[in-house]
Formats: C-alpha cells, structure tokens, sequence
C-alpha cells in the first residue's frame, strides 16, 4: 500500500470529481425538471387561454342574426302639395339613412382616412393597427390612448354590443374579443360598400345628428351628395369627439382636426395638392354658422304640426295598439312619412295674422310648446308635454298658468328647473 503524499493528492482528486460528476448530474437533472414544469405550466396556461377565448366566441352573436343596420330615423310631414314642412327628431333619432351611392367619394375617403386607413385591405381587423396602438401605449407609461378598431369594428360595437357604455373592465375585455371575431365573420359574407354604408349611416356627428346626412343637412343645410371636399373633411373631422371637434361651438378645433384629415387624405392619394391646397384656403365656418343661425330661428313647429302630431300619437294608440311611449317613440325616431291635408300658403297667412298684435284688442298674452321624453337606464321612455308640465305646477298652485303678460316671463318660464335629491 502507498500513503505517500502524491499518492494521497490523487485520492482527492478523484474523490473531487466523481463528486462533481455527481453535483453536475443532479444539476442538469432539476434544470431538466424544472424546464418541463415549466413547458408543462405553459403547456396548461395556453390551453386555459385558448378555452377561455373560445369560449368567449362561442358565446358571440351568430353573425347570420346580427343586424348591422342603425336603428331610429328621424321622420317627416309633408303638406298637401308634397312639400316638407317638418322634420321630427328625438333622442337617437336624428337620423336619415341614404345608400353608399348617395355619399361622394370625398365623403367615403374622408372617413376612411382619419378612421381606418387600411380598411379596403384588411378582413375586420388591423394586425399592424394594434401593434401600433400597442406600441404608442407602451411608450406612453402603459397609457393606451390609440385607438386600434377598424370601421367594421367599431359598426358592430355601435349596433351589435349596443350596451358597451355600461360594461365592466372585464365585460369589455369580452367583448373586444367577440368584436374581432365577428369583424372578421362580417367581411366574409358582406362586401366592403356596404360595410362602410352603415357605418356612414351610424356615427354620431354632434348637434344631435346621427350619420353623414343629417349632419350635412344640420351644418351646411344640404344633402351629402351636394358637399365639397371642404365640407367632408369637417364632418370627418368630427367623429374622434363629436363634442371637442363641433364646428359650431368649437371651430378652431374642429379646423384643426379638419386640417389632419386633408393631410392623411392628400399622403394617401385622395386628392391632389391642387384639391389639398383649395379646400384648406375654403373659409368654410362662416357658411356653418350662418346655416347654424338659420337652423335656430326656424326650428318652432307650426300649430298645425303641433295638432298634427298629436292626432297621430293618438291614431297610434287607438289604432295601431301602441303604448303612449311607444307611439311617441315610433313618431321621432321611426323613420315615418306622414302626409298631411295642410295649405302651405294658407298656413303661413295664418300664422303671420295670429302673431300680428294690431289684431288684438288689451294686453296679449304669451305662453310656450315644451315636450321632453327622458330615456331612462333600463331603456324605456317617459314622455312630459305640455299638459304634464301645467298638472306639475298646479299640483303646489292650483291657479298657475302658462299664459304670461311678456314674451320674456314665458322664456323664462320655459326653461327647465333641475332639482338634485341626496
């Protein structure tokens, strides 16, 4: 037997590494384990992932029922000669649907533009919009401010998932999945035009105006098809915030606005600079606030209209089985045509002499037409008239009246009384 030193170095030595060898093993063993845990745990969260979003498509309106189509549409009074004496609107009525062929291309590109520039390639969502929207929000602190619905999105949003408004994060988390499965279903089996016709039809444009039409009749007091390039881009200009970018109350920003949207339209190969550079040099606020001054001192309906329409609710009632709310929710946002016995000429006459003081012997009085339906949070309406606001003051004064000695008692008078309860 050797005990010599170097002997006993090789002894260690050896002992030193099988036991390395051991550590080494056991080593690459638990990292061995503890990848496949890893892969298994993934493995299981993917397949969590993907039941929990087919699930939530599964559960989706089946595209064959969804109705794209905007509902409500304001209706119309025409006289004996079939002229239009009367527009009437309501809440989420202020709407006249017209077709794709109806809406020029400057109108179509406009809204394309500055809402969806790849919606005549994609098939109802934008890969790279999302990555984009994804980006910017990650650069911003997690601040996700960018939108990334395509057009076909946001018209199922708008008239399929009608109750997005009162969702819970979670709800919504839902419901953009749905959204983008069904854009992508939509696409299939309905072609772009008309697509882009419905929403066009839908938007909400300000002033209690919804779609492209109402919105060129209530700003430039014509119908789309008659709208310059200026003009589109102002109503395109609109639709981010129909409040911030209102031409009529906030011009300077809806200018702002409208000028993004000329340039999105001129990089994309809409128009030419010629067209860019004409549009941009149109003074085109002036006209909207002339129109805007028009629209108010002729918006009071005749008495005739005001018999006339109350006949017709109770034509609704009797006759056609309606509830009161119903009648007058099918009479402002039904979309009816109602023609009229009314003598135009004879009309005007009339009213000119009712309105003429010299006819009237003493003090004259005046008084006021005020009706309001409230849409309450579980969708059905209430409807107050004239009636309902006199029954409310004489329930406290039994003598009040809605005759008063001046025209400024009666404004005055007119305008509603807000009472918070706590």
């Amino acid at each position: 037997m050797h005990f010599g030193k170097s002997h006993l170095e090789d002894k260690r030595e050896d002992l030193r590494s099988h036991y390395g060898k051991i550590e080494k093993t056991a080593g690459v063993t638990a990292l061995r384990i503890a990848f496949c845990l890893l892969l298994v745990v993934l493995v299981c969260g993917a397949g969590l992932v993907i039941g929990a979003v087919r699930g939530v498509i599964d559960s989706a309106p089946d595209i064959s029922e969804a109705n794209i189509m905007p509902l409500g549409n304001a209706s119309f009074i025409y006289d004996a000669d079939g002229n239009q004496v009367q527009k009437l609107t309501g809440a989420q009525g202020n709407r006249v649907s017209i077709s794709i062929e109806e809406i020029p291309l400057d109108m179509q590109h406009a809204i394309v533009a500055v809402e969806d520039a790849r919606f005549y390639e994609h098939n109802g969502i934008d890969p790279s919009g999302i990555i984009r929207a994804f980006v910017v929000g990650v650069s911003h602190g997690f601040h996700f401010t960018e939108g990334a619905s395509t057009i076909t999105q946001q018209l199922l949003k708008n008239n399929v998932f009608t109750d997005w408004m009162e969702e819970t994060r979670i709800q919504s988390f839902k419901r953009k999945i749905q959204e983008q499965y069904l854009a992508i279903q939509l696409e299939k089996v309905t072609s772009k035009e008309e697509i882009l016709e419905n929403y066009l039809n839908t938007i909400n444009l300000g002033q209690n105006t919804l779609g492209v039409q109402a919105a060129s009749e209530r700003y430039f007091n014509k119908n789309v098809s008659d709208l310059t390039l200026s003009e589109c881009a102002v109503i395109a200009a609109i639709t981010q915030n129909p409040s911030r970018y209102n031409p009529i109350s906030h011009p300077e920003e809806n200018a702002t606005r409208r000028q993004a949207v000329l340039d999105k339209m001129l990089d994309q190969g809409y128009i030419d600079q010629d067209e860019y550079d004409e549009a941009i040099n149109d003074n085109v606020y002036d006209r909207i606030q002339a129109v805007n001054v028009e629209v108010q001192s002729s918006s009071s309906t005749s008495y005739f209209v005001d018999a006339l329409t109350e006949q017709v609710i109770d034509d609704l009632v009797a006759e056609k089985g309606h509830t009161e709310s119903e009648a007058y929710q099918l009479l402002y946002s039904g979309g009816l045509t109602i023609h009229s016995t009314q003598n135009t000429a004879l009309q005007n006459i009339c009213t000119e002499e009712i309105n003429n003081q010299d006819n009237y012997s003493g003090n004259p009085k005046y008084s006021f037409s005020y009706r309001l339906t409230i849409q309450k949070a579980d969708g059905s309406t209430e409807n107050y008239s004239d009636q309902t606001i006199l029954s409310y003051y004489q329930a406290s004064n039994r003598n009040y009246s809605i005759n008063f000695s001046s025209q400024e008692e009666a404004a005055a008078a007119s305008r509603p009384t807000v009472r918070v309860r706590q």
